[in-house]
């Protein structure tokens, strides 16, 4: 049986009557190494009725145009083969690696295009990105524009945590968002593909303290080495699950 067509308005270029695809809400490739032998993945969440539950085929939407989609796409694949399909030579500064000849517009924006999914979305898993009026509208104008926007503009902070524990490479945890500013400034915290991505939402990343830890405009990106905080704030949010998971 065919798939019944959905028409509606695109949440990014806000065309009107369009064909609205099944958008990933997650990239699919950040699925990857946690399905299971059925197919199944578990994805994580503080919501009690949907914590530990099997999903299968991602998390989607109806948000995107076939135009937009596309735009997406690209990104994706860019950062799929960067980081996941052949493994980039980095830099050892001891407390990071650093990757330079990063394609900054296209990494920046694949990571500006995952939390602004994850603030629009409806889906329930998601319930706890708020991004606000503001936020949310430019952001979608940047991601329309395909403007990355400066290094400090909804910047992200990456931190590998399945280095030691690889069960973290085998979970997803939708955003929260921390409890405490992060240098002033709050953020959304996950953990996609084994790494902690901490998204900032913020007017004033201009004045950052530390833009060197932010992927930056020469195309430098560290992804620090695990930290005590980070693993705590992942044993934190997945140890309820993590033994549900691994016994099934």
């Amino acid at each position: 049986m065919a798939k019944q067509k959905v028409i509606g308005v695109c949440r990014l270029c806000l065309k009107q009557n369009v064909e609205l695809q099944d958008s990933h809400i997650i990239s699919e490739f950040l699925y990857k190494d946690i399905y299971d032998a059925k197919g199944r993945f578990y994805v994580f969440s503080e919501h009690e009725a949907h914590a530990g539950r099997p999903e299968q085929k991602g998390l989607r939407e109806h948000l995107l145009c076939w135009a937009c989609e596309q735009k997406f796409g690209r990104w994706e694949k860019y950062v799929k083969e960067l980081l996941f399909d052949r493994a980039p030579k980095g830099i050892d500064m001891g407390d990071r690696m650093e990757y330079p000849g990063i394609d900054y517009p296209q990494f920046k924006l694949f990571q500006m295009s995952l939390i602004w999914r994850m603030g629009v979305t409806s889906l329930g898993r998601f319930d706890n990105v708020e991004l606000g009026m503001k936020h949310e509208e430019r952001l979608r104008s940047m991601l329309d524009r395909s403007d990355p926007g400066e290094a400090y503009e909804y910047a992200c902070f990456m931190e590998h945590v399945a280095y030691t524990i690889p069960e973290y490479g085998s979970v997803i945890l939708p955003p929260t968002r921390g409890a405490k500013k992060f240098q002033g400034h709050p953020c959304y915290r996950t953990v996609l593909g084994g790494i902690v991505w901490c998204f900032f939402m913020s007017s004033h990343m201009a004045q950052f303290p530390k833009p060197m830890v932010f992927l930056s405009t020469a195309g430098v990106l560290p992804v620090w080495k695990e930290s005590q905080s980070a693993r705590r704030f992942v044993r934190e949010a997945t140890a309820p699950i993590i033994a549900q998971h691994t016994s099934v």
